[in-house]
């Protein structure tokens, strides 16, 4: 037993050895450089995939064109689907304030205004939307409106500025200094401009059809209870305008797309927005 023992107390430390001796022999294997085994390896994001930020000035909500804090609306999938190489971040404001957001710096571009006199450093895009404004009045009123002079009697609300940007009879007869101006009503959100027409028993509103009608079918009111007087322009173009040229000028080549494309007639159809004309037809080209 005891020579038994010997062995095998020998016999294992010769394996032992052998073992230690491979071991030794074998190369170690090398580590990859700044890669921790345990560590599950994520690649280093694109340089440059991230889009340009661009800060948009856009209205208030009104319905169909901004809604839900500008996250939907035609307005906002023009402008989206026009720049697709950019992010927009929307920023809403009055109307009365889109059209110097750019021009004092709170705002890269503005949706929804329009070109009144060139002014240095700011860009101005092809038309982008256009709007078809009505008078309106309710039938119950029983009010004859059939040109724009026959608004001179009547308490007639309307946008911010709308009597610089609906013709020039209008603007004559409702200018700041003309005595008709005292039945003249401008209201900077035009849910409250709806609101109010609903409220009184014989205004008449100044207002863009698809605006007027989204409005007040939201809160419940019939449109065969009124009458549309078209006694205005066929329609009101707005642009947008930019800090940057080169931005502009993508937005130019975006609407263009969209117009050759069909998606500019199927955004309308999202929209339920009616036009005789849109921007896509030559008349309306600037």
């Amino acid at each position: 037993m005891n020579g038994y023992r010997f062995y095998t107390a020998t016999s294992l430390l010769m394996l032992t050895a052998l073992f230690t001796a491979c071991q030794k022999s074998a190369p170690a294997p090398q580590e990859e450089s700044g890669v921790n085994a345990e560590t599950e390896i994520i690649p280093e994001p694109n340089a440059g995939s991230e889009k340009p930020q661009l800060t948009v000035a856009i209205s208030v909500d009104i319905a169909p064109y901004v809604m839900k804090n500008a996250t939907t609306g035609i307005e906002v999938d023009i402008a989206t689907q026009a720049l697709p190489g950019y992010q927009l971040n929307f920023v809403q404001m009055p109307y009365e304030k889109l059209q110097s957001a750019v021009a004092e710096d709170r705002a890269d571009m503005a949706l929804g205004v329009q070109k009144f006199k060139d002014v240095e450093g700011i860009f101005y895009s092809d038309n982008f939307i256009d709007f078809v404004n009505a008078a309106i009045t309710k039938k119950s009123a029983n009010l004859k409106i059939e040109k724009v002079a026959d608004l001179a009697d009547h308490k007639v609300l309307t946008w911010q500025d709308a009597y610089l940007e609906v013709g020039p009879e209008f603007e004559k007869l409702f200018a700041p200094d003309s005595p008709q101006r005292k039945n003249y009503v401008e209201v900077a959100d035009q849910s409250e401009q709806v609101q109010q027409f609903w409220d009184a028993k014989d205004a008449v509103i100044v207002i863009d059809r698809s605006i007027f009608n989204a409005i007040s079918q939201a809160m419940g009111h019939k449109l065969s209870e009124v009458e549309y007087a078209s006694i205005f322009p066929e329609a009101t173009y707005f642009k947008a305008n930019f800090e940057e040229a080169d931005v502009r000028d993508a937005f130019n080549a975006g609407l263009k797309k969209l117009c050759s494309s069909g998606d500019y007639a199927k955004l309308l159809k999202k929209h339920k927005i009616d036009l005789p004309s849109t921007i896509c037809d030559s008349k309306a080209q600037p």
